[in-house]
């Protein structure tokens, strides 16, 4: 299907982008008060179930939530191969890490950012083939969701790797489909799974 801006359906896909950001910026925040919990000493293992969880969601919801940005951008709701996705994923990695380092040399970062060099390191070619096999280790039933092997990474492995690649991409989105706004926008779709019950 096209997106036509100013249709019904494009702001009906905007709202489904809203929703897929909502769902990976609420796992990212799970994960981080979990983390801080088991950085504390608390390693009980329904912490680091839910440790790993919460990491998992939000890998998922950010893959896809830059898939549907990628369809946005193709004008378009129709799938986009593997191979371009691979490409569009380490692309957009490559361009943030560039720009951060862009605003380090100019003076105009903010101020809680890293060195340059944390930045300057290279995004590796086959970040985005390695992001799309971790998607769908933990969104199917696959044995190497337990222990890795061929193309794909352990949850722990691909983390240690990647995670700061994957914080880029969720902090640059952050500053516009975040949901912790002052006046979050309330989405239809959400409401209407009231359940409720009328008083009479």
């Amino acid at each position: 299907m096209r997106l036509v801006l100013n249709t019904e359906e494009y702001q009906k896909f905007l709202d489904s982008m809203c929703h897929e950001f909502t769902l990976c910026e609420q796992a990212f925040d799970e994960f981080i008060i979990l983390a801080e919990t088991n950085i504390q000493g608390n390693s009980d293992y329904k912490i680091l179930e839910k440790l790993y969880s919460s990491y998992a969601k939000f890998i998922v919801h950010l893959y896809e939530f830059y898939v549907a940005c990628f369809k946005r951008g193709n004008g378009s709701t129709e799938n986009i191969g593997y191979e371009r996705l691979d490409y569009l994923f380490t692309f957009e990695v490559e361009k943030l890490m560039n720009n951060m380092c862009w605003l380090i040399e100019k003076g105009k970062a903010p101020s809680w950012v890293n060195h340059i060099s944390y930045y300057q390191e290279p995004v590796p070619q086959d970040f985005g083939e390695k992001f799309r096999g971790m998607r769908n280790s933990l969104s199917h039933v696959d044995y190497r969701r337990a222990s890795g092997g061929g193309n794909r990474l352990t949850l722990n492995e691909f983390k240690k790797k990647h995670h700061k690649f994957l914080f880029s991409l969720f902090n640059s989105a952050r500053s516009w489909w975040s949901g912790k706004k002052e006046s979050p926008y309330e989405l239809e779709h959400n409401k209407q799974f009231d359940m409720d019950i009328p008083k009479d």
